[in-house]
């Protein structure tokens, strides 16, 4: 288990990284305002199963080294902001109603997953959390699975913070 100032440094890195402004926290609030906080419950859930994936995928990775995840930087970023502005004009397009739960233009839990995974926000977030707060421990698996729980748990309810603040707009 790590030190109590590695768990609060976690919760605070974790808290700045997913509650401050960014592509999935937008479309999330969006996604609340046009839609309601319990139709975008579902994107947010989505973008933090998302964010959890990529976490212990990439985190696993750099337990055992780096390059492979390296190599992927610039075909994630093209492909992520080509995603995202896709998203972006579907929002601009939408007429602001409040269309029935089988909407597809409404983003769901997939929409989520997709966003959050071509997220470079995301891709930060887990480089540079994992390097700073797991590497350095003597029990890496027990601090990656913490941080994980800690990260994953504050993620959902920053993004669901955005959306409910979304539909109060």
């Amino acid at each position: 288990m790590p030190p109590l100032e590695t768990l609060l440094a976690m919760c605070c890195f974790a808290l700045a990284s997913a509650a401050t402004p960014g592509p999935v926290n937008i479309i999330g609030a969006m996604t609340g305002a046009t839609h309601g906080a319990p139709r975008a419950l579902r994107f947010v859930s989505g973008a933090t199963a998302s964010f959890i994936a990529l976490l212990v995928i990439v985190g696993s990775g750099m337990l055992i080294g780096t390059e492979w995840v390296l190599a992927l930087a610039w075909p994630m970023t093209l492909a992520g902001s080509a995603y995202l502005l896709w998203m972006a004009c579907g929002l601009l397009r939408g007429g602001g109603g409040n269309p029935a739960d089988s909407d597809p233009s409404i983003p769901g839990f997939w929409s989520g997953v997709v966003v959050q995974g071509l997220n470079p926000k995301a891709w930060l977030a887990v480089f540079s959390s994992i390097s700073t707060f797991v590497l350095p421990l003597e029990d890496r698996t027990t601090g990656m699975a913490v941080f994980t729980i800690l990260f994953g748990a504050i993620c959902w309810l920053s993004l669901a913070a955005w959306a409910w603040g979304g539909a109060r707009i």
